[in-house]
């Protein structure tokens, strides 16, 4: 199993992957667009463009270095933005995934917490919600953005969730972005209904940063595999989720 796109196990090379070591907090950030079915199949990754954003002393370096890396998604959402032909007054609707009740899973939520909507506002055209997990809610949740999506009118859907990594130093260090959509529960191997262009009918845009790690990424044992997260995982999702939050404010309003 696999969330970010350089652990795939592929020769990323060959296909176009980028990587630029950028000259302030160590970050690096990498691009790759995949453009046929061929490539699409190969790589087992969905058609689409991805960018990751490394920053390992995210933690460490605080408010400084997190605003710097909030700018620089920003900017890459409006280029997406401007590919996609969307403008600040397209329809927008804003989905939290994962479980708000395990922090490991929760940045989605914490997204969710950090963006204002204006619903009193004419012509509001901010839209969010968190549709929980499905052993929750009973509900696909496929099957609730599509009903938002198509009651509300919106050309764009934008989807937050926690990811697992095969690296431990890559924990919740990594932001990467896509046009490609998400499935839920991909990293933990519960695969649910893919969130695209193809299924909701409006273009698809994911947030995602691993917080969690199985454990035989490190420990070899088949007999045991479980999920393990960073010690300091509360306070480091929330600033993830706030960091990703101001990238997203920036843009759509």
């Amino acid at each position: 199993m696999f969330d970010l796109i350089d652990e795939c196990g592929q020769d990323l090379k060959r296909f176009g992957y980028a990587v630029k070591r950028l000259d302030r907090y160590g970050i690096t950030t990498a691009t790759l667009k995949v453009e046929t079915e061929n490539d699409s199949k190969e790589l087992g990754l969905s058609k689409g463009e991805y960018f990751i954003f490394n920053s390992p002393f995210i933690y460490q370096l605080g408010e400084e270095n997190g605003q710097f890396l909030s700018n620089l998604m920003s900017k890459q959402l409006k280029s997406i933005f401007k590919k996609l032909g969307l403008k600040k007054s397209s329809r927008v609707l804003i989905i939290g995934l994962g479980n708000p009740d395990i922090f490991a899973d929760r940045l989605g939520k914490e997204v969710f917490d950090n963006i204002e909507v204006q619903p009193l506002k004419k012509n509001n055209n901010i839209f969010k919600f968190c549709p929980n997990i499905f052993f929750s809610t009973g509900i696909d949740t496929l099957e609730m953005v599509q009903m938002f999506s198509r009651q509300l009118k919106v050309q764009v859907v934008i989807i937050i969730d926690s990811l697992t990594t095969q690296n431990i130093a890559r924990l919740g260090t990594s932001f990467q972005i896509t046009t490609s959509g998400m499935t839920p529960g991909s990293g933990v191997n519960r695969y649910g209904n893919r969130i695209c262009k193809e299924s909701v009918g409006a273009d698809c845009i994911s947030f995602g940063v691993p917080f969690m790690i199985a454990s035989s990424s490190f420990i070899k044992d088949d007999e045991v595999d479980i999920l393990l997260a960073p010690k300091d995982i509360n306070e480091n999702v929330k600033f993830a989720g706030k960091i990703i939050a101001n990238a997203i404010s920036e843009v759509i309003y």
